[in-house]
């Protein structure tokens, strides 16, 4: 595999705000990870979404947040909107969420 360039943008930042993060294990410390056999796993899913609630509470801007396809995101925002969940409400309560979708007229005039 050799990665191409397909569109190289131009972007300066007046302060360090990138900060790439491994985590291994949720706040309850029950193993996290993206691999394709613990992606429909309860307690995954909800580490997941309580690390993103205690970023959203502790990052002064915006995250972003990459999921392997669409199909899984869909799935994760999905379960995270469950009221029992309360995930999405709690992340809301920090931060506007954008949600990307495969149209890109329909991201882009979102």
């Amino acid at each position: 595999f050799t990665p191409k360039v397909s569109e190289s943008l131009s972007m300066q930042l007046s302060r360090k705000c990138i900060m790439p993060l491994i985590v291994t294990k949720g706040s309850d410390q029950v193993p996290i990870s993206s691999r394709f056999e613990m992606r429909n796993d309860a307690n995954c899913l909800n580490n997941y979404g309580q690390l993103l609630i205690e970023l959203c509470k502790t990052v002064p801007d915006g995250i972003v947040c990459f999921f392997t396809s669409y199909e899984y995101m869909e799935m994760v925002v999905s379960d995270w909107g469950r009221e029992e969940s309360g995930i999405l409400r709690d992340i809301l309560t920090h931060k506007l969420i954008f949600i990307e979708t495969k149209d890109v007229v329909e991201t882009s005039t979102a």
